[in-house]
């Protein structure tokens, strides 16, 4: 189902969602979002998955919470290669969600529209694998019985290119049963309209009267194998449901007629699967992709696969690069916010605790017993239990024994130390330090020490309540210092330096020109030259040799990009000006 975008797409920063670490946002509609996440578990186990959430403007709208949960407990029992899986369905802070398969690749909607334009021809063999694939998936899910055996009875009803997924790999997978048709209560079809896009919905449903199936699919397969075939339309454009029951009864022009290199056989095929009548249609997927398979033979599926993914990985080169880039900083991002979650647990501990503190008469202290043990909060119960103190009783009767001035001077004392101790401790608290820098690679030294860590970095149990010296080094960059100011009380820092390339280009000439030039004791050319990829913030010994005249030397610290050194060579022998001291050269320079 199309969704109109919002007005205006708040900036998306990853964040924790319940156990899932929100990592990028992949799309956003009037209803939903989707985000690229992953949830991670023991010894560096972690699952990446596409996380769909309901906006929380959307969050009271019943009939939307009712199709979304709907959809996902009826595509859960779908396994199979050729359709995306669902994980999970739940809810989190009140915001309902589904977790599902993260396929890497783009729909078959933008997959044809960027070969088209990148002059990538899709072969008649590419096609039929394509349809081939989704056929396989609609049959499967078609023939789907629950747990007792009986019939699921599911029709997809949406069958188009934006709900086929092209993998950078040539798999095709097929997604969104948000409409789909089912024998159950899990049913989002809404009888009596017309639900799913005009350009691939069959005749009969756009009809109140007639009834209809899972053939609906294979036309909307049908009219995919077309497009892929033909790179047309085989259908006049409908605007409504009058003007859509028309189009189909129209004759649909033969694929060959309209390239005569394909196979004749598909000529057949293509009618039969576009027939307006359901019942002179292929009685189900799997006939359809039977009929495929003959046309296909004798060649191999895994050659078609390997060539289609070959040039998927060509035409979407650059998202592909895209892709990777968002995840480099995938394990930084997740340290981070681990780093914050164990924060917010500790908090919370130190929450229930305070709660927990000695108050007016009758109220528990933090060591008495619970009524029952399904009253310890998770977080408690997850902690081991400290061994109980003895705690000594002082019963104070009237003309009895009273409290000296020194023990309930000590007594205040202790309160108001351990009043001072807990936000002492918050104060204190250690943090994380995150450290980035562009270009990134750049050594990190802190307060004088080395981390052993190069940026992006993640420096942990770092005290953010006092100040830190943060200094930054790296081959071809200039070393950066950066002061890090006290936040009392701050879980997560984040700094930022834009190195400067200490790498530049200096230019020797000499009067006269042809002199060999030696850089710190290596040859680099003869005068004039241009020496590139020298360090700007080093001193550097020049040579100039030239047949006849002395051997100059000197010394320069370049400071600027494209600098120029100018000398004047002596002749052999030749006395120095008068007033001038022996062995002195004219030098000039300039940037």
């Amino acid at each position: 189902m199309a969704e109109a975008a919002p007005a205006v797409v708040a900036e998306f920063k990853p964040h924790l969602f319940g156990k899932f670490f929100l990592l990028q946002r992949l799309a956003m509609g009037g209803m939903a979002e989707i985000f690229r996440a992953r949830v991670p578990g023991a010894d560096g186990f972690e699952k990446e998955l596409v996380v769909k959430r309901i906006l929380p403007a959307r969050a009271q709208d019943g009939g939307f919470i009712k199709m979304l949960v709907n959809e996902a407990k009826l595509t859960v029992q779908l396994t199979h290669s050729n359709i995306a899986q669902v994980y999970e369905c739940g809810r989190i802070d009140g915001n309902y969600f589904i977790s599902m398969e993260l396929v890497n690749g783009v729909s078959l909607k933008e997959m044809m529209q960027a070969f088209s334009r990148a002059g990538q021809a899709i072969s008649p063999e590419q096609a039929i694998f394509t349809v081939l694939q989704l056929l396989t998936g609609l049959d499967y899910a078609h023939k789907k019985t629950d747990a007792q055996g009986q019939p699921l009875q599911i029709v997809h009803c949406d069958v188009s290119p934006d709900n086929a997924l092209v993998s950078w790999e040539g798999e095709i997978k097929l997604l969104d049963f948000g409409i789909a048709r089912a024998a159950t209560g899990l049913s989002n079809y809404k009888e009596g309209m017309l639900m799913g896009k005009l350009g691939y919905v069959a005749p009969e449903q756009a009809s109140v009267e007639r009834r209809w199936d899972h053939r609906v699919d294979i036309f909307a397969a049908g009219i995919l194998l077309y497009e892929l075939l033909t790179k047309q339309k085989p259908f006049p454009k409908a605007t409504d449901v009058e003007s859509l029951v028309q189009s189909r009864k129209a004759r649909v022009v033969p694929p060959t007629s309209i390239d005569p290199r394909l196979p004749r056989e598909l000529d057949g095929i293509v009618a039969k699967a576009l027939a307006y009548d359901p019942d002179r249609r292929y009685a189900d997927a799997r006939s359809f992709a039977d009929a495929l398979v003959d046309v296909l033979f004798p060649t191999p599926q895994s050659s078609i696969q390997d060539l289609l993914g070959r040039q998927m990985q060509q035409v979407f080169a650059e998202k592909i690069g895209r892709q990777r880039n968002a995840r480099a900083h995938d394990p930084l991002i997740m340290k981070v916010l681990a780093n914050v979650a164990a924060q917010q647990s500790a908090a919370e501990y130190e929450r229930l605790s305070a709660e927990a503190t000695p108050g007016p008469a009758g109220s528990r202290t933090p060591f008495e017993p619970r009524a029952a043990a399904a009253e310890v909060p998770a977080v408690e119960a997850a902690r081991p239990r400290a061994r109980r103190p003895s705690r000594p009783r002082t019963v104070i009767r009237e003309g009895g024994v009273r409290l000296s001035t020194a023990i309930l001077l000590g007594l205040v004392l202790a309160v108001g130390g351990a009043a001072g101790l807990h936000y002492a401790e918050t104060w204190l608290r250690p943090g994380v330090l995150v450290v980035t820098s562009e270009p990134p690679g750049a050594a990190v030294t802190l307060d004088g020490a080395a981390t052993g860590q190069v940026t992006p970095a993640v420096l942990e149990e770092v005290p953010l309540s006092r100040r830190h010296e943060i200094v930054l080094e790296g081959a071809g960059v200039r070393g950066a210092g950066i002061a890090v100011e006290p936040v009392p009380g701050g879980i997560v820092r984040h700094v930022h330096a834009r190195l400067q390339s200490a790498l530049g280009s200096v230019t020797i000439r000499s009067v006269p020109p042809g002199a060999e030039v030696r850089l710190d004791d290596r040859v680099v050319g003869t005068t004039p030259v241009t020496v590139r990829a020298l360090r700007m913030d080093e001193r550097h010994r020049f040579d100039l040799a030239l047949v006849g005249y002395d051997l100059d030397q000197f010394v320069v610290l370049p400071e600027k990009d494209g600098v120029e050194f100018s000398r004047t060579l002596a002749r052999t022998g030749a006395r120095p000006k008068e007033g001038s001291p022996a062995g002195s050269r004219r030098e000039s320079h300039r940037p």
